[in-house]
């Protein structure tokens, strides 16, 4: 039990908990960071490894897994009771019904929890801004999202996604080791791919943390929006030594280490990119919001850790803007948030701090109203019509909300007095 809860009286801090497709992110309230970031899978006895959000699973399945995974989660990393707080959910945009009903389930039928507020994760990184409006850029593992958010509300048709992330980069760093990658193997050189074949993921993210960075945008592009860089493009930085588990040294050239993320900017196939899939965003909100938006870029995921991935996605878009694709489009000028925390749990963090404030407190759903009433209980973020939700007062009677749940931390008045002021907040 953390020192600060042996007060008098005090209602136990909550837990945070943001499941991502690859990583979740767990930890207590009122903290800056999570206490861990654990992966989103169970590993049995045979080593077979199954993932919490695959959608390929039952609902018997997902439900053992889930038991399985939120017990790791309260015993083995958090050391808490689960019984004694409430839990705040950053949920995936495009989760499941069936995720959502089965995990509410397994928390409180299973672990007998407080309460729960489930509530999207994206816009919950504007709040460690203090800024209700923003272009939220998400890189994720598997893919990368783009969402507005005006005035607290979330402009539901700006939600763009692209099968383009961390993964995406990981392949072409395996592709290209394996076309041109060496080792050194006392004094001579073989290649790669005969001593290694494919390389193991962790040994590929570690490879990419390591040594890779967003390079300025290759100068042979002639065409401003779709040509192809590819791996061919020219490259200013030096070769690497990594180390091996076996002793061995494999040479990362500069090449790999600064155009292997050339993937993410020349597209799926289908003319989309990360930087098209800003623009995109940008089109599908109302005309009076695309400057406002345009000037508040904030980009978050472990994806976007990388050095210089901003100023890269700045060219790229700027680029973008002399196409007849977006010629309609009049963003002014671009500028990017330059967050004080990590990007990869500013979800996290916004809800931490959410989950901090008791002026949320009608938006948990309790145990006993659960009991009582259901799954159909659980909120819907993406429903415009007035929901029925347990206020937790001492008369019981239920109150109805329509907004979203960062629209009322912004209107609070405990959020203008802990957050930062947007003019101290840095943009470039």
């Amino acid at each position: 039990m953390p020192l600060y809860e042996l007060g008098l009286g005090s209602e136990k801090i909550h837990v945070i908990i943001d499941i991502g497709s690859y990583h979740t992110k767990i930890g207590f309230a009122g903290e800056a960071s999570p206490r861990h970031i654990i992966p989103s899978y169970n590993v049995k006895r045979n080593n077979e490894v199954v993932n919490i959000c695959d959608p390929k699973l039952s609902k018997a399945e997902l439900a053992d897994e889930l038991i399985t995974f939120v017990h790791a989660i309260y015993f083995r990393y958090l050391l808490t009771n689960p019984k004694d707080r409430k839990v705040v959910i950053c949920e995936n945009f495009l989760q499941t019904e069936l995720f959502r009903e089965t995990l509410a389930e397994v928390l409180f039928k299973q672990f007998s929890v407080v309460g729960v507020m489930m509530t999207p994760a994206l816009p919950l990184s504007l709040i460690p801004l203090g800024t209700p409006t923003g272009l939220i850029v998400n890189v994720g593992y598997h893919d990368t999202s783009v969402i507005c958010v005006y005035e607290g509300m979330i402009i539901l048709q700006s939600y763009l996604t692209v099968e383009l992330g961390t993964h995406a980069h990981l392949m072409a760093i395996q592709r290209m080791i394996s076309e041109s990658g060496t080792v050194k193997v006392g004094s001579e050189m073989k290649k790669a791919s005969e001593l290694y074949g494919e390389l193991d993921l962790s040994v590929l993210e570690d490879i990419r943390a390591r040594t890779c960075f967003c390079g300025e945008r290759p100068a042979e592009l002639k065409d401003p929006a779709f040509s192809q860089s590819g791996v061919n493009t020219a490259h200013r930085a030096s070769d690497m030594s990594y180390p091996m588990s076996d002793g061995y040294h494999l040479l990362v050239s500069g090449k790999i280490r600064e155009r292997s993320v050339e993937v993410l900017y020349d597209g799926d196939g289908e003319d989309n990119s990360i930087a098209t899939l800003v623009l995109d965003s940008l089109l599908k909100c109302p005309i009076d919001c695309r400057v406002e938006l345009a000037g508040r870029i904030l980009v978050i995921g472990g994806g976007s850790m990388l050095a210089g991935f901003d100023h890269r996605l700045k060219q790229e878009l700027t680029a973008l803007l002399e196409h007849s694709r977006f010629s309609k489009l009049s963003p002014g000028k671009l500028k990017f948030y330059k967050p004080n925390y990590f990007r990869n749990t500013m979800s996290w963090t916004g809800g931490a701090i959410m989950g901090s404030v008791e002026h949320l407190h009608d938006r948990y759903v309790s145990r006993d109203f659960y009991n009582a009433k259901g799954s159909a209980t659980l909120p819907n973020w993406s429903s415009l019509a007035p929901q029925l939700k347990d206020s937790y007062q001492s008369t019981g009677t239920p109150t109805r909300r329509s907004s979203t749940p960062l629209r009322d931390f912004m209107s609070s008045p405990i959020s203008s007095s802990t957050l930062p002021p947007i003019s101290n907040l840095s943009l470039s």
